[in-house]
């Protein structure tokens, strides 16, 4: 297994697309590859097929995936502003890939087998599915909750894109296949293992709170009282540095495994505001009765602690071969105050100058709790090795 990965600050959407594959081919040397992903930003849109051209004609690789961001990441950049293109290209033998194309119809009736396998050929059994979407139009939890019935334990790791504001302004592409709809995959299944950290970044604050009351995304009431009453008892009690967290802003945790209690038990939704004269709250997500939530704050620091401690079992790991980084484009510098925030820790933790690629997103997808999900505000992250046993450089 070998993996390399290049950028291109280039404008013209061709001439970045060879320089980033030319630099990859270079550093892959001559043979087969096998897969190859090609991240760029909105000015690179407009040019997406002369970018499939140019990355097909330098690697030839049996796959190629791709999508537009706001921003993208190489290396151990995080690139926000302007045009920019990341390739990470790898040569997997003993690894099949089975790519597909993901379209509107057909996923929440997706309830036997045969129909998923379907929509999804070659996911059941897969180590992992790299999945990437078109935020206006791909609803993407019944593709999740699909797999997750009928491919149970594979792990979706990849993000929505993020470079249009708009329907119809983003990019994907797929093999021959370019579109600014649906969504495209890539299942990897054979001789690889891949570790994924999912890294939300946030801290539960306060007590467990008992939704008694919601009416869709409507929190009517928490613990027998109005919702919103009861929040601001719990802000109330907060000290004064978990109220100064609150600057950054105030999230709810929805349980996502069994008896969540701590960090990284919940999965993150935005508090979207609040009706004083009802006293009911917004949340991001439809919250059923009796569930127990917590409230989350997020800054910097407690978002670097978190992607540390994630990442901390790879120190007794042998280095991946490659990373795919999707993280949230409210992070960056938005969060950290300063560039290359999470690809920094990321690389720092691997030891060195893995090949890394991925985007800013509209929505990241990993797994949490056995579960695959769409998140907000976080890291995911795949790190990709050899099986066990087969660690040898290049």
């Amino acid at each position: 297994m070998r993996w390399a990965s290049a950028r291109s600050l280039t404008r013209e959407p061709a001439a970045a697309g060879s320089e980033a594959a030319t630099a990859v081919r270079e550093a892959l040397g001559p043979g087969v590859v096998d897969l190859a992903a090609v991240f760029f930003s909105a000015p690179h849109v407009p040019g997406v097929e002369a970018i499939a051209a140019a990355v097909r004609e330098r690697l030839a690789p049996g796959c190629l995936i791709g999508c537009s961001a706001a921003g993208v990441v190489a290396g151990s950049e995080e690139i926000e502003g302007g045009p920019a293109l990341a390739v990470i290209a790898g040569r997997l033998p003993g690894v099949e890939l089975r790519p597909f194309v993901l379209l509107h119809e057909g996923w929440e009736e997706a309830d036997d087998p045969l129909a998923f396998g379907r929509l999804a050929p070659g996911a059941t059994g897969a180590e992992l599915l790299l999945l990437l979407g078109d935020p206006f139009s791909l609803a993407v939890e019944p593709v999740l909750a699909a797999i997750d019935r009928h491919a149970r334990g594979l792990r979706v790791v990849g993000g929505m894109a993020s470079a249009g504001v708009r329907p119809h302004a983003n990019a994907l592409l797929l093999n021959d296949w370019i579109g600014a709809e649906g969504g495209v995959a890539v299942a990897l299944r054979g001789a690889l293992r891949v570790d994924v950290v999912v890294s939300q970044g946030c801290r539960p604050i306060g007590p467990a709170l008992e939704v008694t009351r919601a009416e869709g995304h409507l929190v009517v009431e928490l613990d027998g009282q109005p919702a919103l009453e009861r929040v601001e008892q719990v802000l109330h009690a907060l000290g004064e540095r978990e109220r100064e967290r609150l600057r950054h802003g105030l999230y709810v945790g929805r349980p996502a495994r069994g008896g969540a209690s701590g960090q990284g038990d919940y999965l993150i939704r935005n508090l979207l505001g609040a009706d004083r004269d009802r006293g009911v709250l917004a949340v991001g997500d439809h919250l059923p009765d009796h569930e127990r939530i917590r409230l989350h704050v997020r800054d910097a620091e407690t978002a670097r602690e978190d992607l540390e401690l994630l990442l901390s079992p790879q120190v007794v790991d042998s280095p991946p071969h490659a990373a795919f980084l999707f993280l949230c484009n409210g992070r960056g510098r938005g969060l950290y105050g300063r560039p290359h925030g999470d690809i920094t820790v990321l690389q720092e933790a691997l030891g060195g100058a893995v090949p890394a690629a991925g985007m800013s997103c509209a929505g990241e997808i990993g797994p949490v709790g056995g579960r695959n999900f769409l998140h907000g505000h976080t890291a995911s992250i795949a790190l990709v090795r050899p099986p066990a046993g087969r660690d040898l450089p290049g």
